[in-house]
């Protein structure tokens, strides 16, 4: 079963997750714009950003069983390999590969911009650790 198939899952996308990326969207220059693609049982957010110096091309990955399980982001830009920097730049967001219950992501608080936001605030403090050598934020826990 996909994300579109689930009668809970398709209601969320319908009724917050969509409105929330046009609402994103709105306020963006076309060239940083989320486009949203279908991808076997998932969606995929393909999008780029620049925090400070740099652009990035990204992708987030909305699971079949999205919003209970968290998006996972993916940097398709490379990067070098650096703290919080997971298998395939993957970005750890959440305390991914972990038990559900451990995950700092909350349904029923958070949505895929704010995903999208928290992989801005990522670079941002990964733009820092290239220079400094020093992630610029307390370690999760």
């Amino acid at each position: 079963m996909g994300i579109l198939d689930n009668p809970v899952s398709k209601e969320r996308l319908l009724g917050v997750e969509l409105p929330a990326l046009q609402a994103y969207n709105s306020q963006r220059d076309p060239e940083y714009r989320v486009s949203v693609e279908p991808k076997g049982g998932e969606l995929q957010l393909r999008y780029r950003l620049k925090p400070a110096h740099n652009v990035y091309e990204l992708v987030t990955v909305l699971p079949d069983s999205y919003p209970v399980i968290a998006p996972t982001t993916r940097v398709l830009t490379k990067l070098e390999p650096c703290p919080h920097l997971l298998y395939q730049q993957t970005l750890c967001l959440w305390k991914q590969a972990s038990r559900v219950a451990d995950s700092r992501w909350d349904p029923a608080r958070f949505t895929a911009v704010f995903a999208i936001q928290a992989a801005w605030r990522w670079l941002a403090c990964y733009e820092i650790w290239v220079v400094e050598k020093t992630w610029p934020i307390p370690e999760a826990r």
